[in-house]
């Protein structure tokens, strides 16, 4: 089993894993019996034979702690004072028919008289809104009450409100899956991780990961959800096309593509498309530098930058790409580097300062990291803002801290050529739409190779590259509704 303690998890990296979990037919419930058991042990050891409080909260989290309280020895020890007549979540509720059979569960605001060697958080887990959230009532007011015990705390998971001005600090904290961020905070004490039976495919990529999908707003307007520049062309034409329609597909606004003279003029330009011509007539050279940084300087100045896609290996080319990922350094535009533009990337290392995604082909990572794997590469970048994704039958992806992924399925077909003009389009089109590099490359590569099923399915053994940005959109609507 990958060790996935050795990173740190973005919270919503939580509800990815269990959702991909539940899809590949993990029961929640077993999985809820789990933590709940590996709690108990963690109780035990830091209350001995003394009485326990379990705090349990609405969601999953009070589902761990009303499994926990009545494991073994610990239920005739053991009250639970929960915030909420019912819980939220299906698990949760199960968790909590069966503390009730053995355990006393008090309903805030009435409390339990009494004192306790231990209090135990299960109040609010990765799901509670992020670090720094403030706690709301009655969640809020019990951790408040908590306070006043003066009693030592075992956090489940997170200490509730981690990382906010009212949080319910803990002696000890036991986590699951992996640290999470804002751990480092020495509200959580002691820190102990517990590995869950999860299998490496809960690390697939998969329909978990639309749960990170930005969320559609009422009264949304043109460009709320991102402008995207999609950089290539000059020997190819219809590889920035491809990647242009495949971050249309993906619920980015406004798509931008810019291409040397010649190519344009070959295109055939789809109307959701904007065309922006670069000075040069056959490929990119230094020469369009100066127009880029115009764009980057106007009104239409992107959200985030596809680069790569059909460029060509002119010297003049790989240089005036890699101004242009200076440019993208500096100015903090993400940027999905891809195909030709891998040559432009320094030798062995992920650029200072940019932030984005590179989506080499084994080949292209060869050549580009040498002797460097993947991880040492990105050893300089943190949290989610750098990511490698080696293409192939099986996508590997790297992040940040020593994150590891993988995305498998899709169809033979979608061999096709392409298709990674697609993924890269996919990923800067979701990026462009405010998603950090690691789960928009992960939502990426989960929508492709999807997509690549739905349009096989249609069209069968002569699928083409074209026929595969629609069904990114079929794809989303499928899974929104599932959500």
């Amino acid at each position: 089993m990958t060790d996935r303690s050795r990173w740190v998890m973005h919270w919503e990296e939580v509800a990815v894993f269990d959702k991909n979990a539940t899809i590949i037919g993990i029961d929640e419930i077993e999985l809820m019996k789990a933590a709940g058991e590996s709690l108990a042990r963690a109780v035990s050891e830091m209350a001995g034979s003394g009485r326990v409080l379990f705090l349990c909260g609405p969601g999953n989290n009070g589902g761990d702690g009303f499994v926990a309280s009545c494991s073994g020895s610990l239920s005739a020890r053991a009250t639970v004072l929960a915030s909420h007549r019912n819980s939220k979540t299906e698990p949760s509720s199960y968790a909590r028919g069966m503390a009730d059979k053995s355990v006393v569960i008090h309903v805030w605001p009435s409390v339990p008289e009494g004192d306790w060697d231990l209090v135990v958080d299960c109040l609010l887990g990765a799901g509670g809104g992020g670090p720094g959230s403030p706690l709301r009532a009655p969640i809020s007011d019990i951790a408040d009450w908590a306070r006043s015990l003066g009693t030592a705390v075992l956090a489940c998971d997170i200490p509730s409100g981690l990382g906010g001005q009212d949080c319910l600090a803990a002696d000890s904290t036991l986590t699951f899956h992996s640290l999470k961020k804002g751990m480092d905070s020495s509200d959580c004490g002691e820190i102990r991780i517990s590995e869950l039976p999860w299998p490496d495919e809960v690390q697939d990529c998969g329909e978990g990961d639309f749960s990170r999908y930005p969320k559609l707003q009422k009264g949304a307007r043109k460009g709320d959800r991102g402008r995207l520049l999609v950089i290539g062309g000059g020997p190819y034409h219809g590889a920035p096309i491809l990647s242009g329609l495949a971050a249309a597909r993906s619920g980015c606004d406004i798509v931008h593509v810019a291409m040397p003279r010649v190519a344009a003029d070959r295109s055939e330009w789809p109307a959701s498309l904007i065309p922006e011509a670069l000075p040069e007539n056959d490929f990119l050279t230094m020469g369009s530098v100066d127009a880029i940084v115009e764009i980057l300087d106007s009104g239409r100045s992107p959200d985030a930058m596809v680069l790569g896609p059909g460029l060509g290996r002119e010297s003049q080319t790989t240089e005036a790409a890699r101004a242009i990922l200076e440019l993208a350094s500096t100015r903090r535009v993400p940027t999905v580097v891809d195909a030709d533009a891998i040559a432009a990337l320094p030798k062995g290392f992920w650029p200072d300062g940019l932030v984005g995604v590179a989506t080499p082909h084994q080949g292209e990572a060869d050549r580009w990291l040498e002797e460097t794997s993947p991880s040492e590469a990105l050893s300089g970048c943190s949290d989610e803002d750098s990511t490698i994704v080696i293409t192939g039958p099986i996508d590997q992806l790297t992040g940040p801290g020593g994150r590891q992924g993988f995305a498998t399925g899709g169809h033979p077909r979608m061999a096709v050529g392409g298709t990674g003009d697609l993924l890269a389009g996919t990923i800067g089109g979701l990026m462009a739409q405010g998603m950090p590099s690691w789960p928009a490359a992960r939502l990426g590569c989960a929508l492709i190779r999807e997509a690549g099923k739905g349009a096989a399915k249609e069209k069968g053994p002569g699928i083409l590259a074209e026929d595969v940005p629609v069904h990114i959109a079929h794809t989303l609507s499928d899974w929104m509704r599932g959500s």
